[in-house]
């Protein structure tokens, strides 16, 4: 099989793996919205039973399905957005903000393979120019991914978000192998890259992905106009 074919398979594969996943998503969440309903009626007969006040016992055990609810629900739209997100409309996004939800969706997997993540990224906003969000979001998910899978047991991974100016950066440091042959991952981290205009480059554990500085709207202040 050509190089082509194998390519163009693995698109349509993945375009159809992202469908299944959207409608995955919300298949799953409407019994998650049925449950959270349900346990609203159930507080309400369990106070009206013990005359106006749900039981301590009974109280912790509903508090504990709710936040559990919730956390799935929570899972479930972080998997949509960052895993299976359809493109939308350029905008310009924080770099800092993305790389910290992507860290949050990927805490799982940073501690299931035991690796330490140091993070650095600065306290302002690392504003990448107006761009489609979803691919923002795999052009840092993958790439911290892909540090996590390199560093073995025990080790640190570093990531950091650098303002340079026209340019805002995203540095990660594995702790794997300094040499090694570049992988379908870094092939497609480089074409998406070159697609939206941001600079890619992979050496062994050292990534770099520079992507043009965008600027940010301030909030307006109080009776005054927007800057």
């Amino acid at each position: 099989m050509s190089p082509e074919s194998s390519t163009l398979i693995r698109a349509v594969r993945w375009s159809s793996a992202v469908r299944l996943m959207e409608s995955l998503v919300h298949e799953v969440r409407n019994p998650l919205n049925a449950l959270a309903i349900n346990v609203e009626i159930l507080q309400e007969k369990l106070a009206r039973a013990a005359g106006g006040e749900v039981p301590p016992a009974q109280a912790k055990n509903l508090v504990a399905m709710r936040e559990q609810n919730g956390r799935v629900n929570g899972l479930l739209g972080d998997f949509a957005r960052f895993l299976a997100p359809p493109p939308g409309a350029p905008s310009v996004l924080s770099l800092s903000a993305v790389l910290h939800e992507a860290l949050a969706i990927l805490g799982h997997v940073t501690r299931r393979a035991r690796v330490r993540v140091a993070v650095d990224v600065p306290e302002g906003q690392a504003a990448v120019a107006a761009m489609d969000p979803s691919a923002l979001s795999f052009l840092v998910l993958v790439p911290v991914l892909r540090g996590v899978e390199r560093t073995p047991d025990g080790e640190q991974l570093r990531v950091s978000v650098r303002d340079e100016g026209a340019r805002v950066v995203l540095h990660v440091q594995d702790g794997g192998r300094e040499e090694g042959e570049d992988t379908e991952v870094e092939e497609a981290l480089g074409a998406t890259a070159r697609e939206y205009g941001a600079e890619f480059h992979v050496r062994g554990s050292q990534l770099r992905l520079a992507f043009r500085a965008g600027s940010m709207r301030s909030e307006p202040s109080s009776g005054g106009e927007p800057t």
